[in-house]
């Protein structure tokens, strides 16, 4: 067989194989542009000026320096929405490439923002207000760094970005997170285990970090009970005015702090 005629024969396969990898290419075009864009890109011209959003924890760019998106600073995070595709957005820098992020892992402080600070409602939002508020319904969210699950189930979801800083609570021997790693829900160390309260609810885990198990507030440590108010996001109302957890089982739980310490609080930073 001369080489022009095995030439000729390998024209068909090649022009086959071509045809097969362009039309592979294709659908994987189309299966990634079908979902939401992995990530974003925010460019502010110059050094956006930030303000603190009235009875919220979170900052907002001012009216006149904003972006195309709804862009917000909680923590050390920033967060992006775009209302192209109802879809979040976080960075830990204001400029550059946000990443696609689960909309329950949007911290919840960012849902009691105003209306007349967005450029865009979310409307997901708008849904589960509609519904009867969005605030009672999924407690998710990195508030900093970690996330906690729907306070209704009987677990609960506690995950720290990076390790958080543990100190004493004066006048106890409890421990509590400083800094900014501190949740939106009190979280308590004792005795090489971990207390979650959230919603008028209580959890427990031998870890800081994963699930933690609802448990019954009879079986909380009366230690806990002596931990001041100003260490509490939430102070349990069942505990009343002077302190002290009211469901005591006799065990020595419930009995409770019966007075304010007023240097507590300042723990070992």
């Amino acid at each position: 067989m001369t080489q022009c005629s095995k030439m000729l024969r390998l024209i068909p396969l090649l022009a086959l194989s071509v045809t097969l990898v362009a039309a592979s290419a294709a659908q994987a075009q189309d299966r990634q542009s079908s979902g939401p864009a992995v990530s974003l890109q925010i460019n502010f011209g110059t050094a956006p000026h930030w303000s603190n959003v009235r009875g919220t924890r979170v900052r907002e760019v001012r009216q006149n320096e904003r972006s195309n998106y709804d862009v917000f600073r909680y923590g050390r995070y920033f967060f992006a929405y775009n209302n192209k595709n109802d879809r979040w957005y976080m960075s830990r820098r204001y400029n550059g490439r946000y990443t696609l992020v689960e909309n329950r892992s949007v911290p919840r402080e960012l849902r009691r923002i105003p209306r007349d600070h967005w450029r865009n409602y979310p409307s997901s939002w708008e849904d589960r207000r509609s519904q009867g508020g969005y605030d009672r319904g999924s407690q998710d969210g990195y508030d900093g760094g970690y996330q906690g699950s729907n306070s209704s189930s009987t677990t609960f979801q506690v995950t720290f970005g990076s390790a958080p800083r543990w100190g004493g609570i004066s006048g106890s021997r409890v421990e509590m997170v400083y800094g900014d790693r501190r949740p939106s829900y009190d979280v308590f160390r004792f005795g090489g285990s971990y207390y979650v309260y959230n919603d008028n609810q209580w959890y427990s885990s031998s870890r800081e970090s994963g699930q933690f198990t609802r448990m019954d507030e009879r079986s909380i440590p009366t230690e806990l009970t002596q931990v001041p108010r100003e260490n509490w996001r939430n102070y349990p109302p069942a505990w009343g005015t002077n302190g002290g957890n009211p469901s005591s089982n006799g065990n020595g739980n419930g009995r409770g702090n019966r007075g304010n310490n007023d240097q507590g609080g300042r723990g070992n930073h």
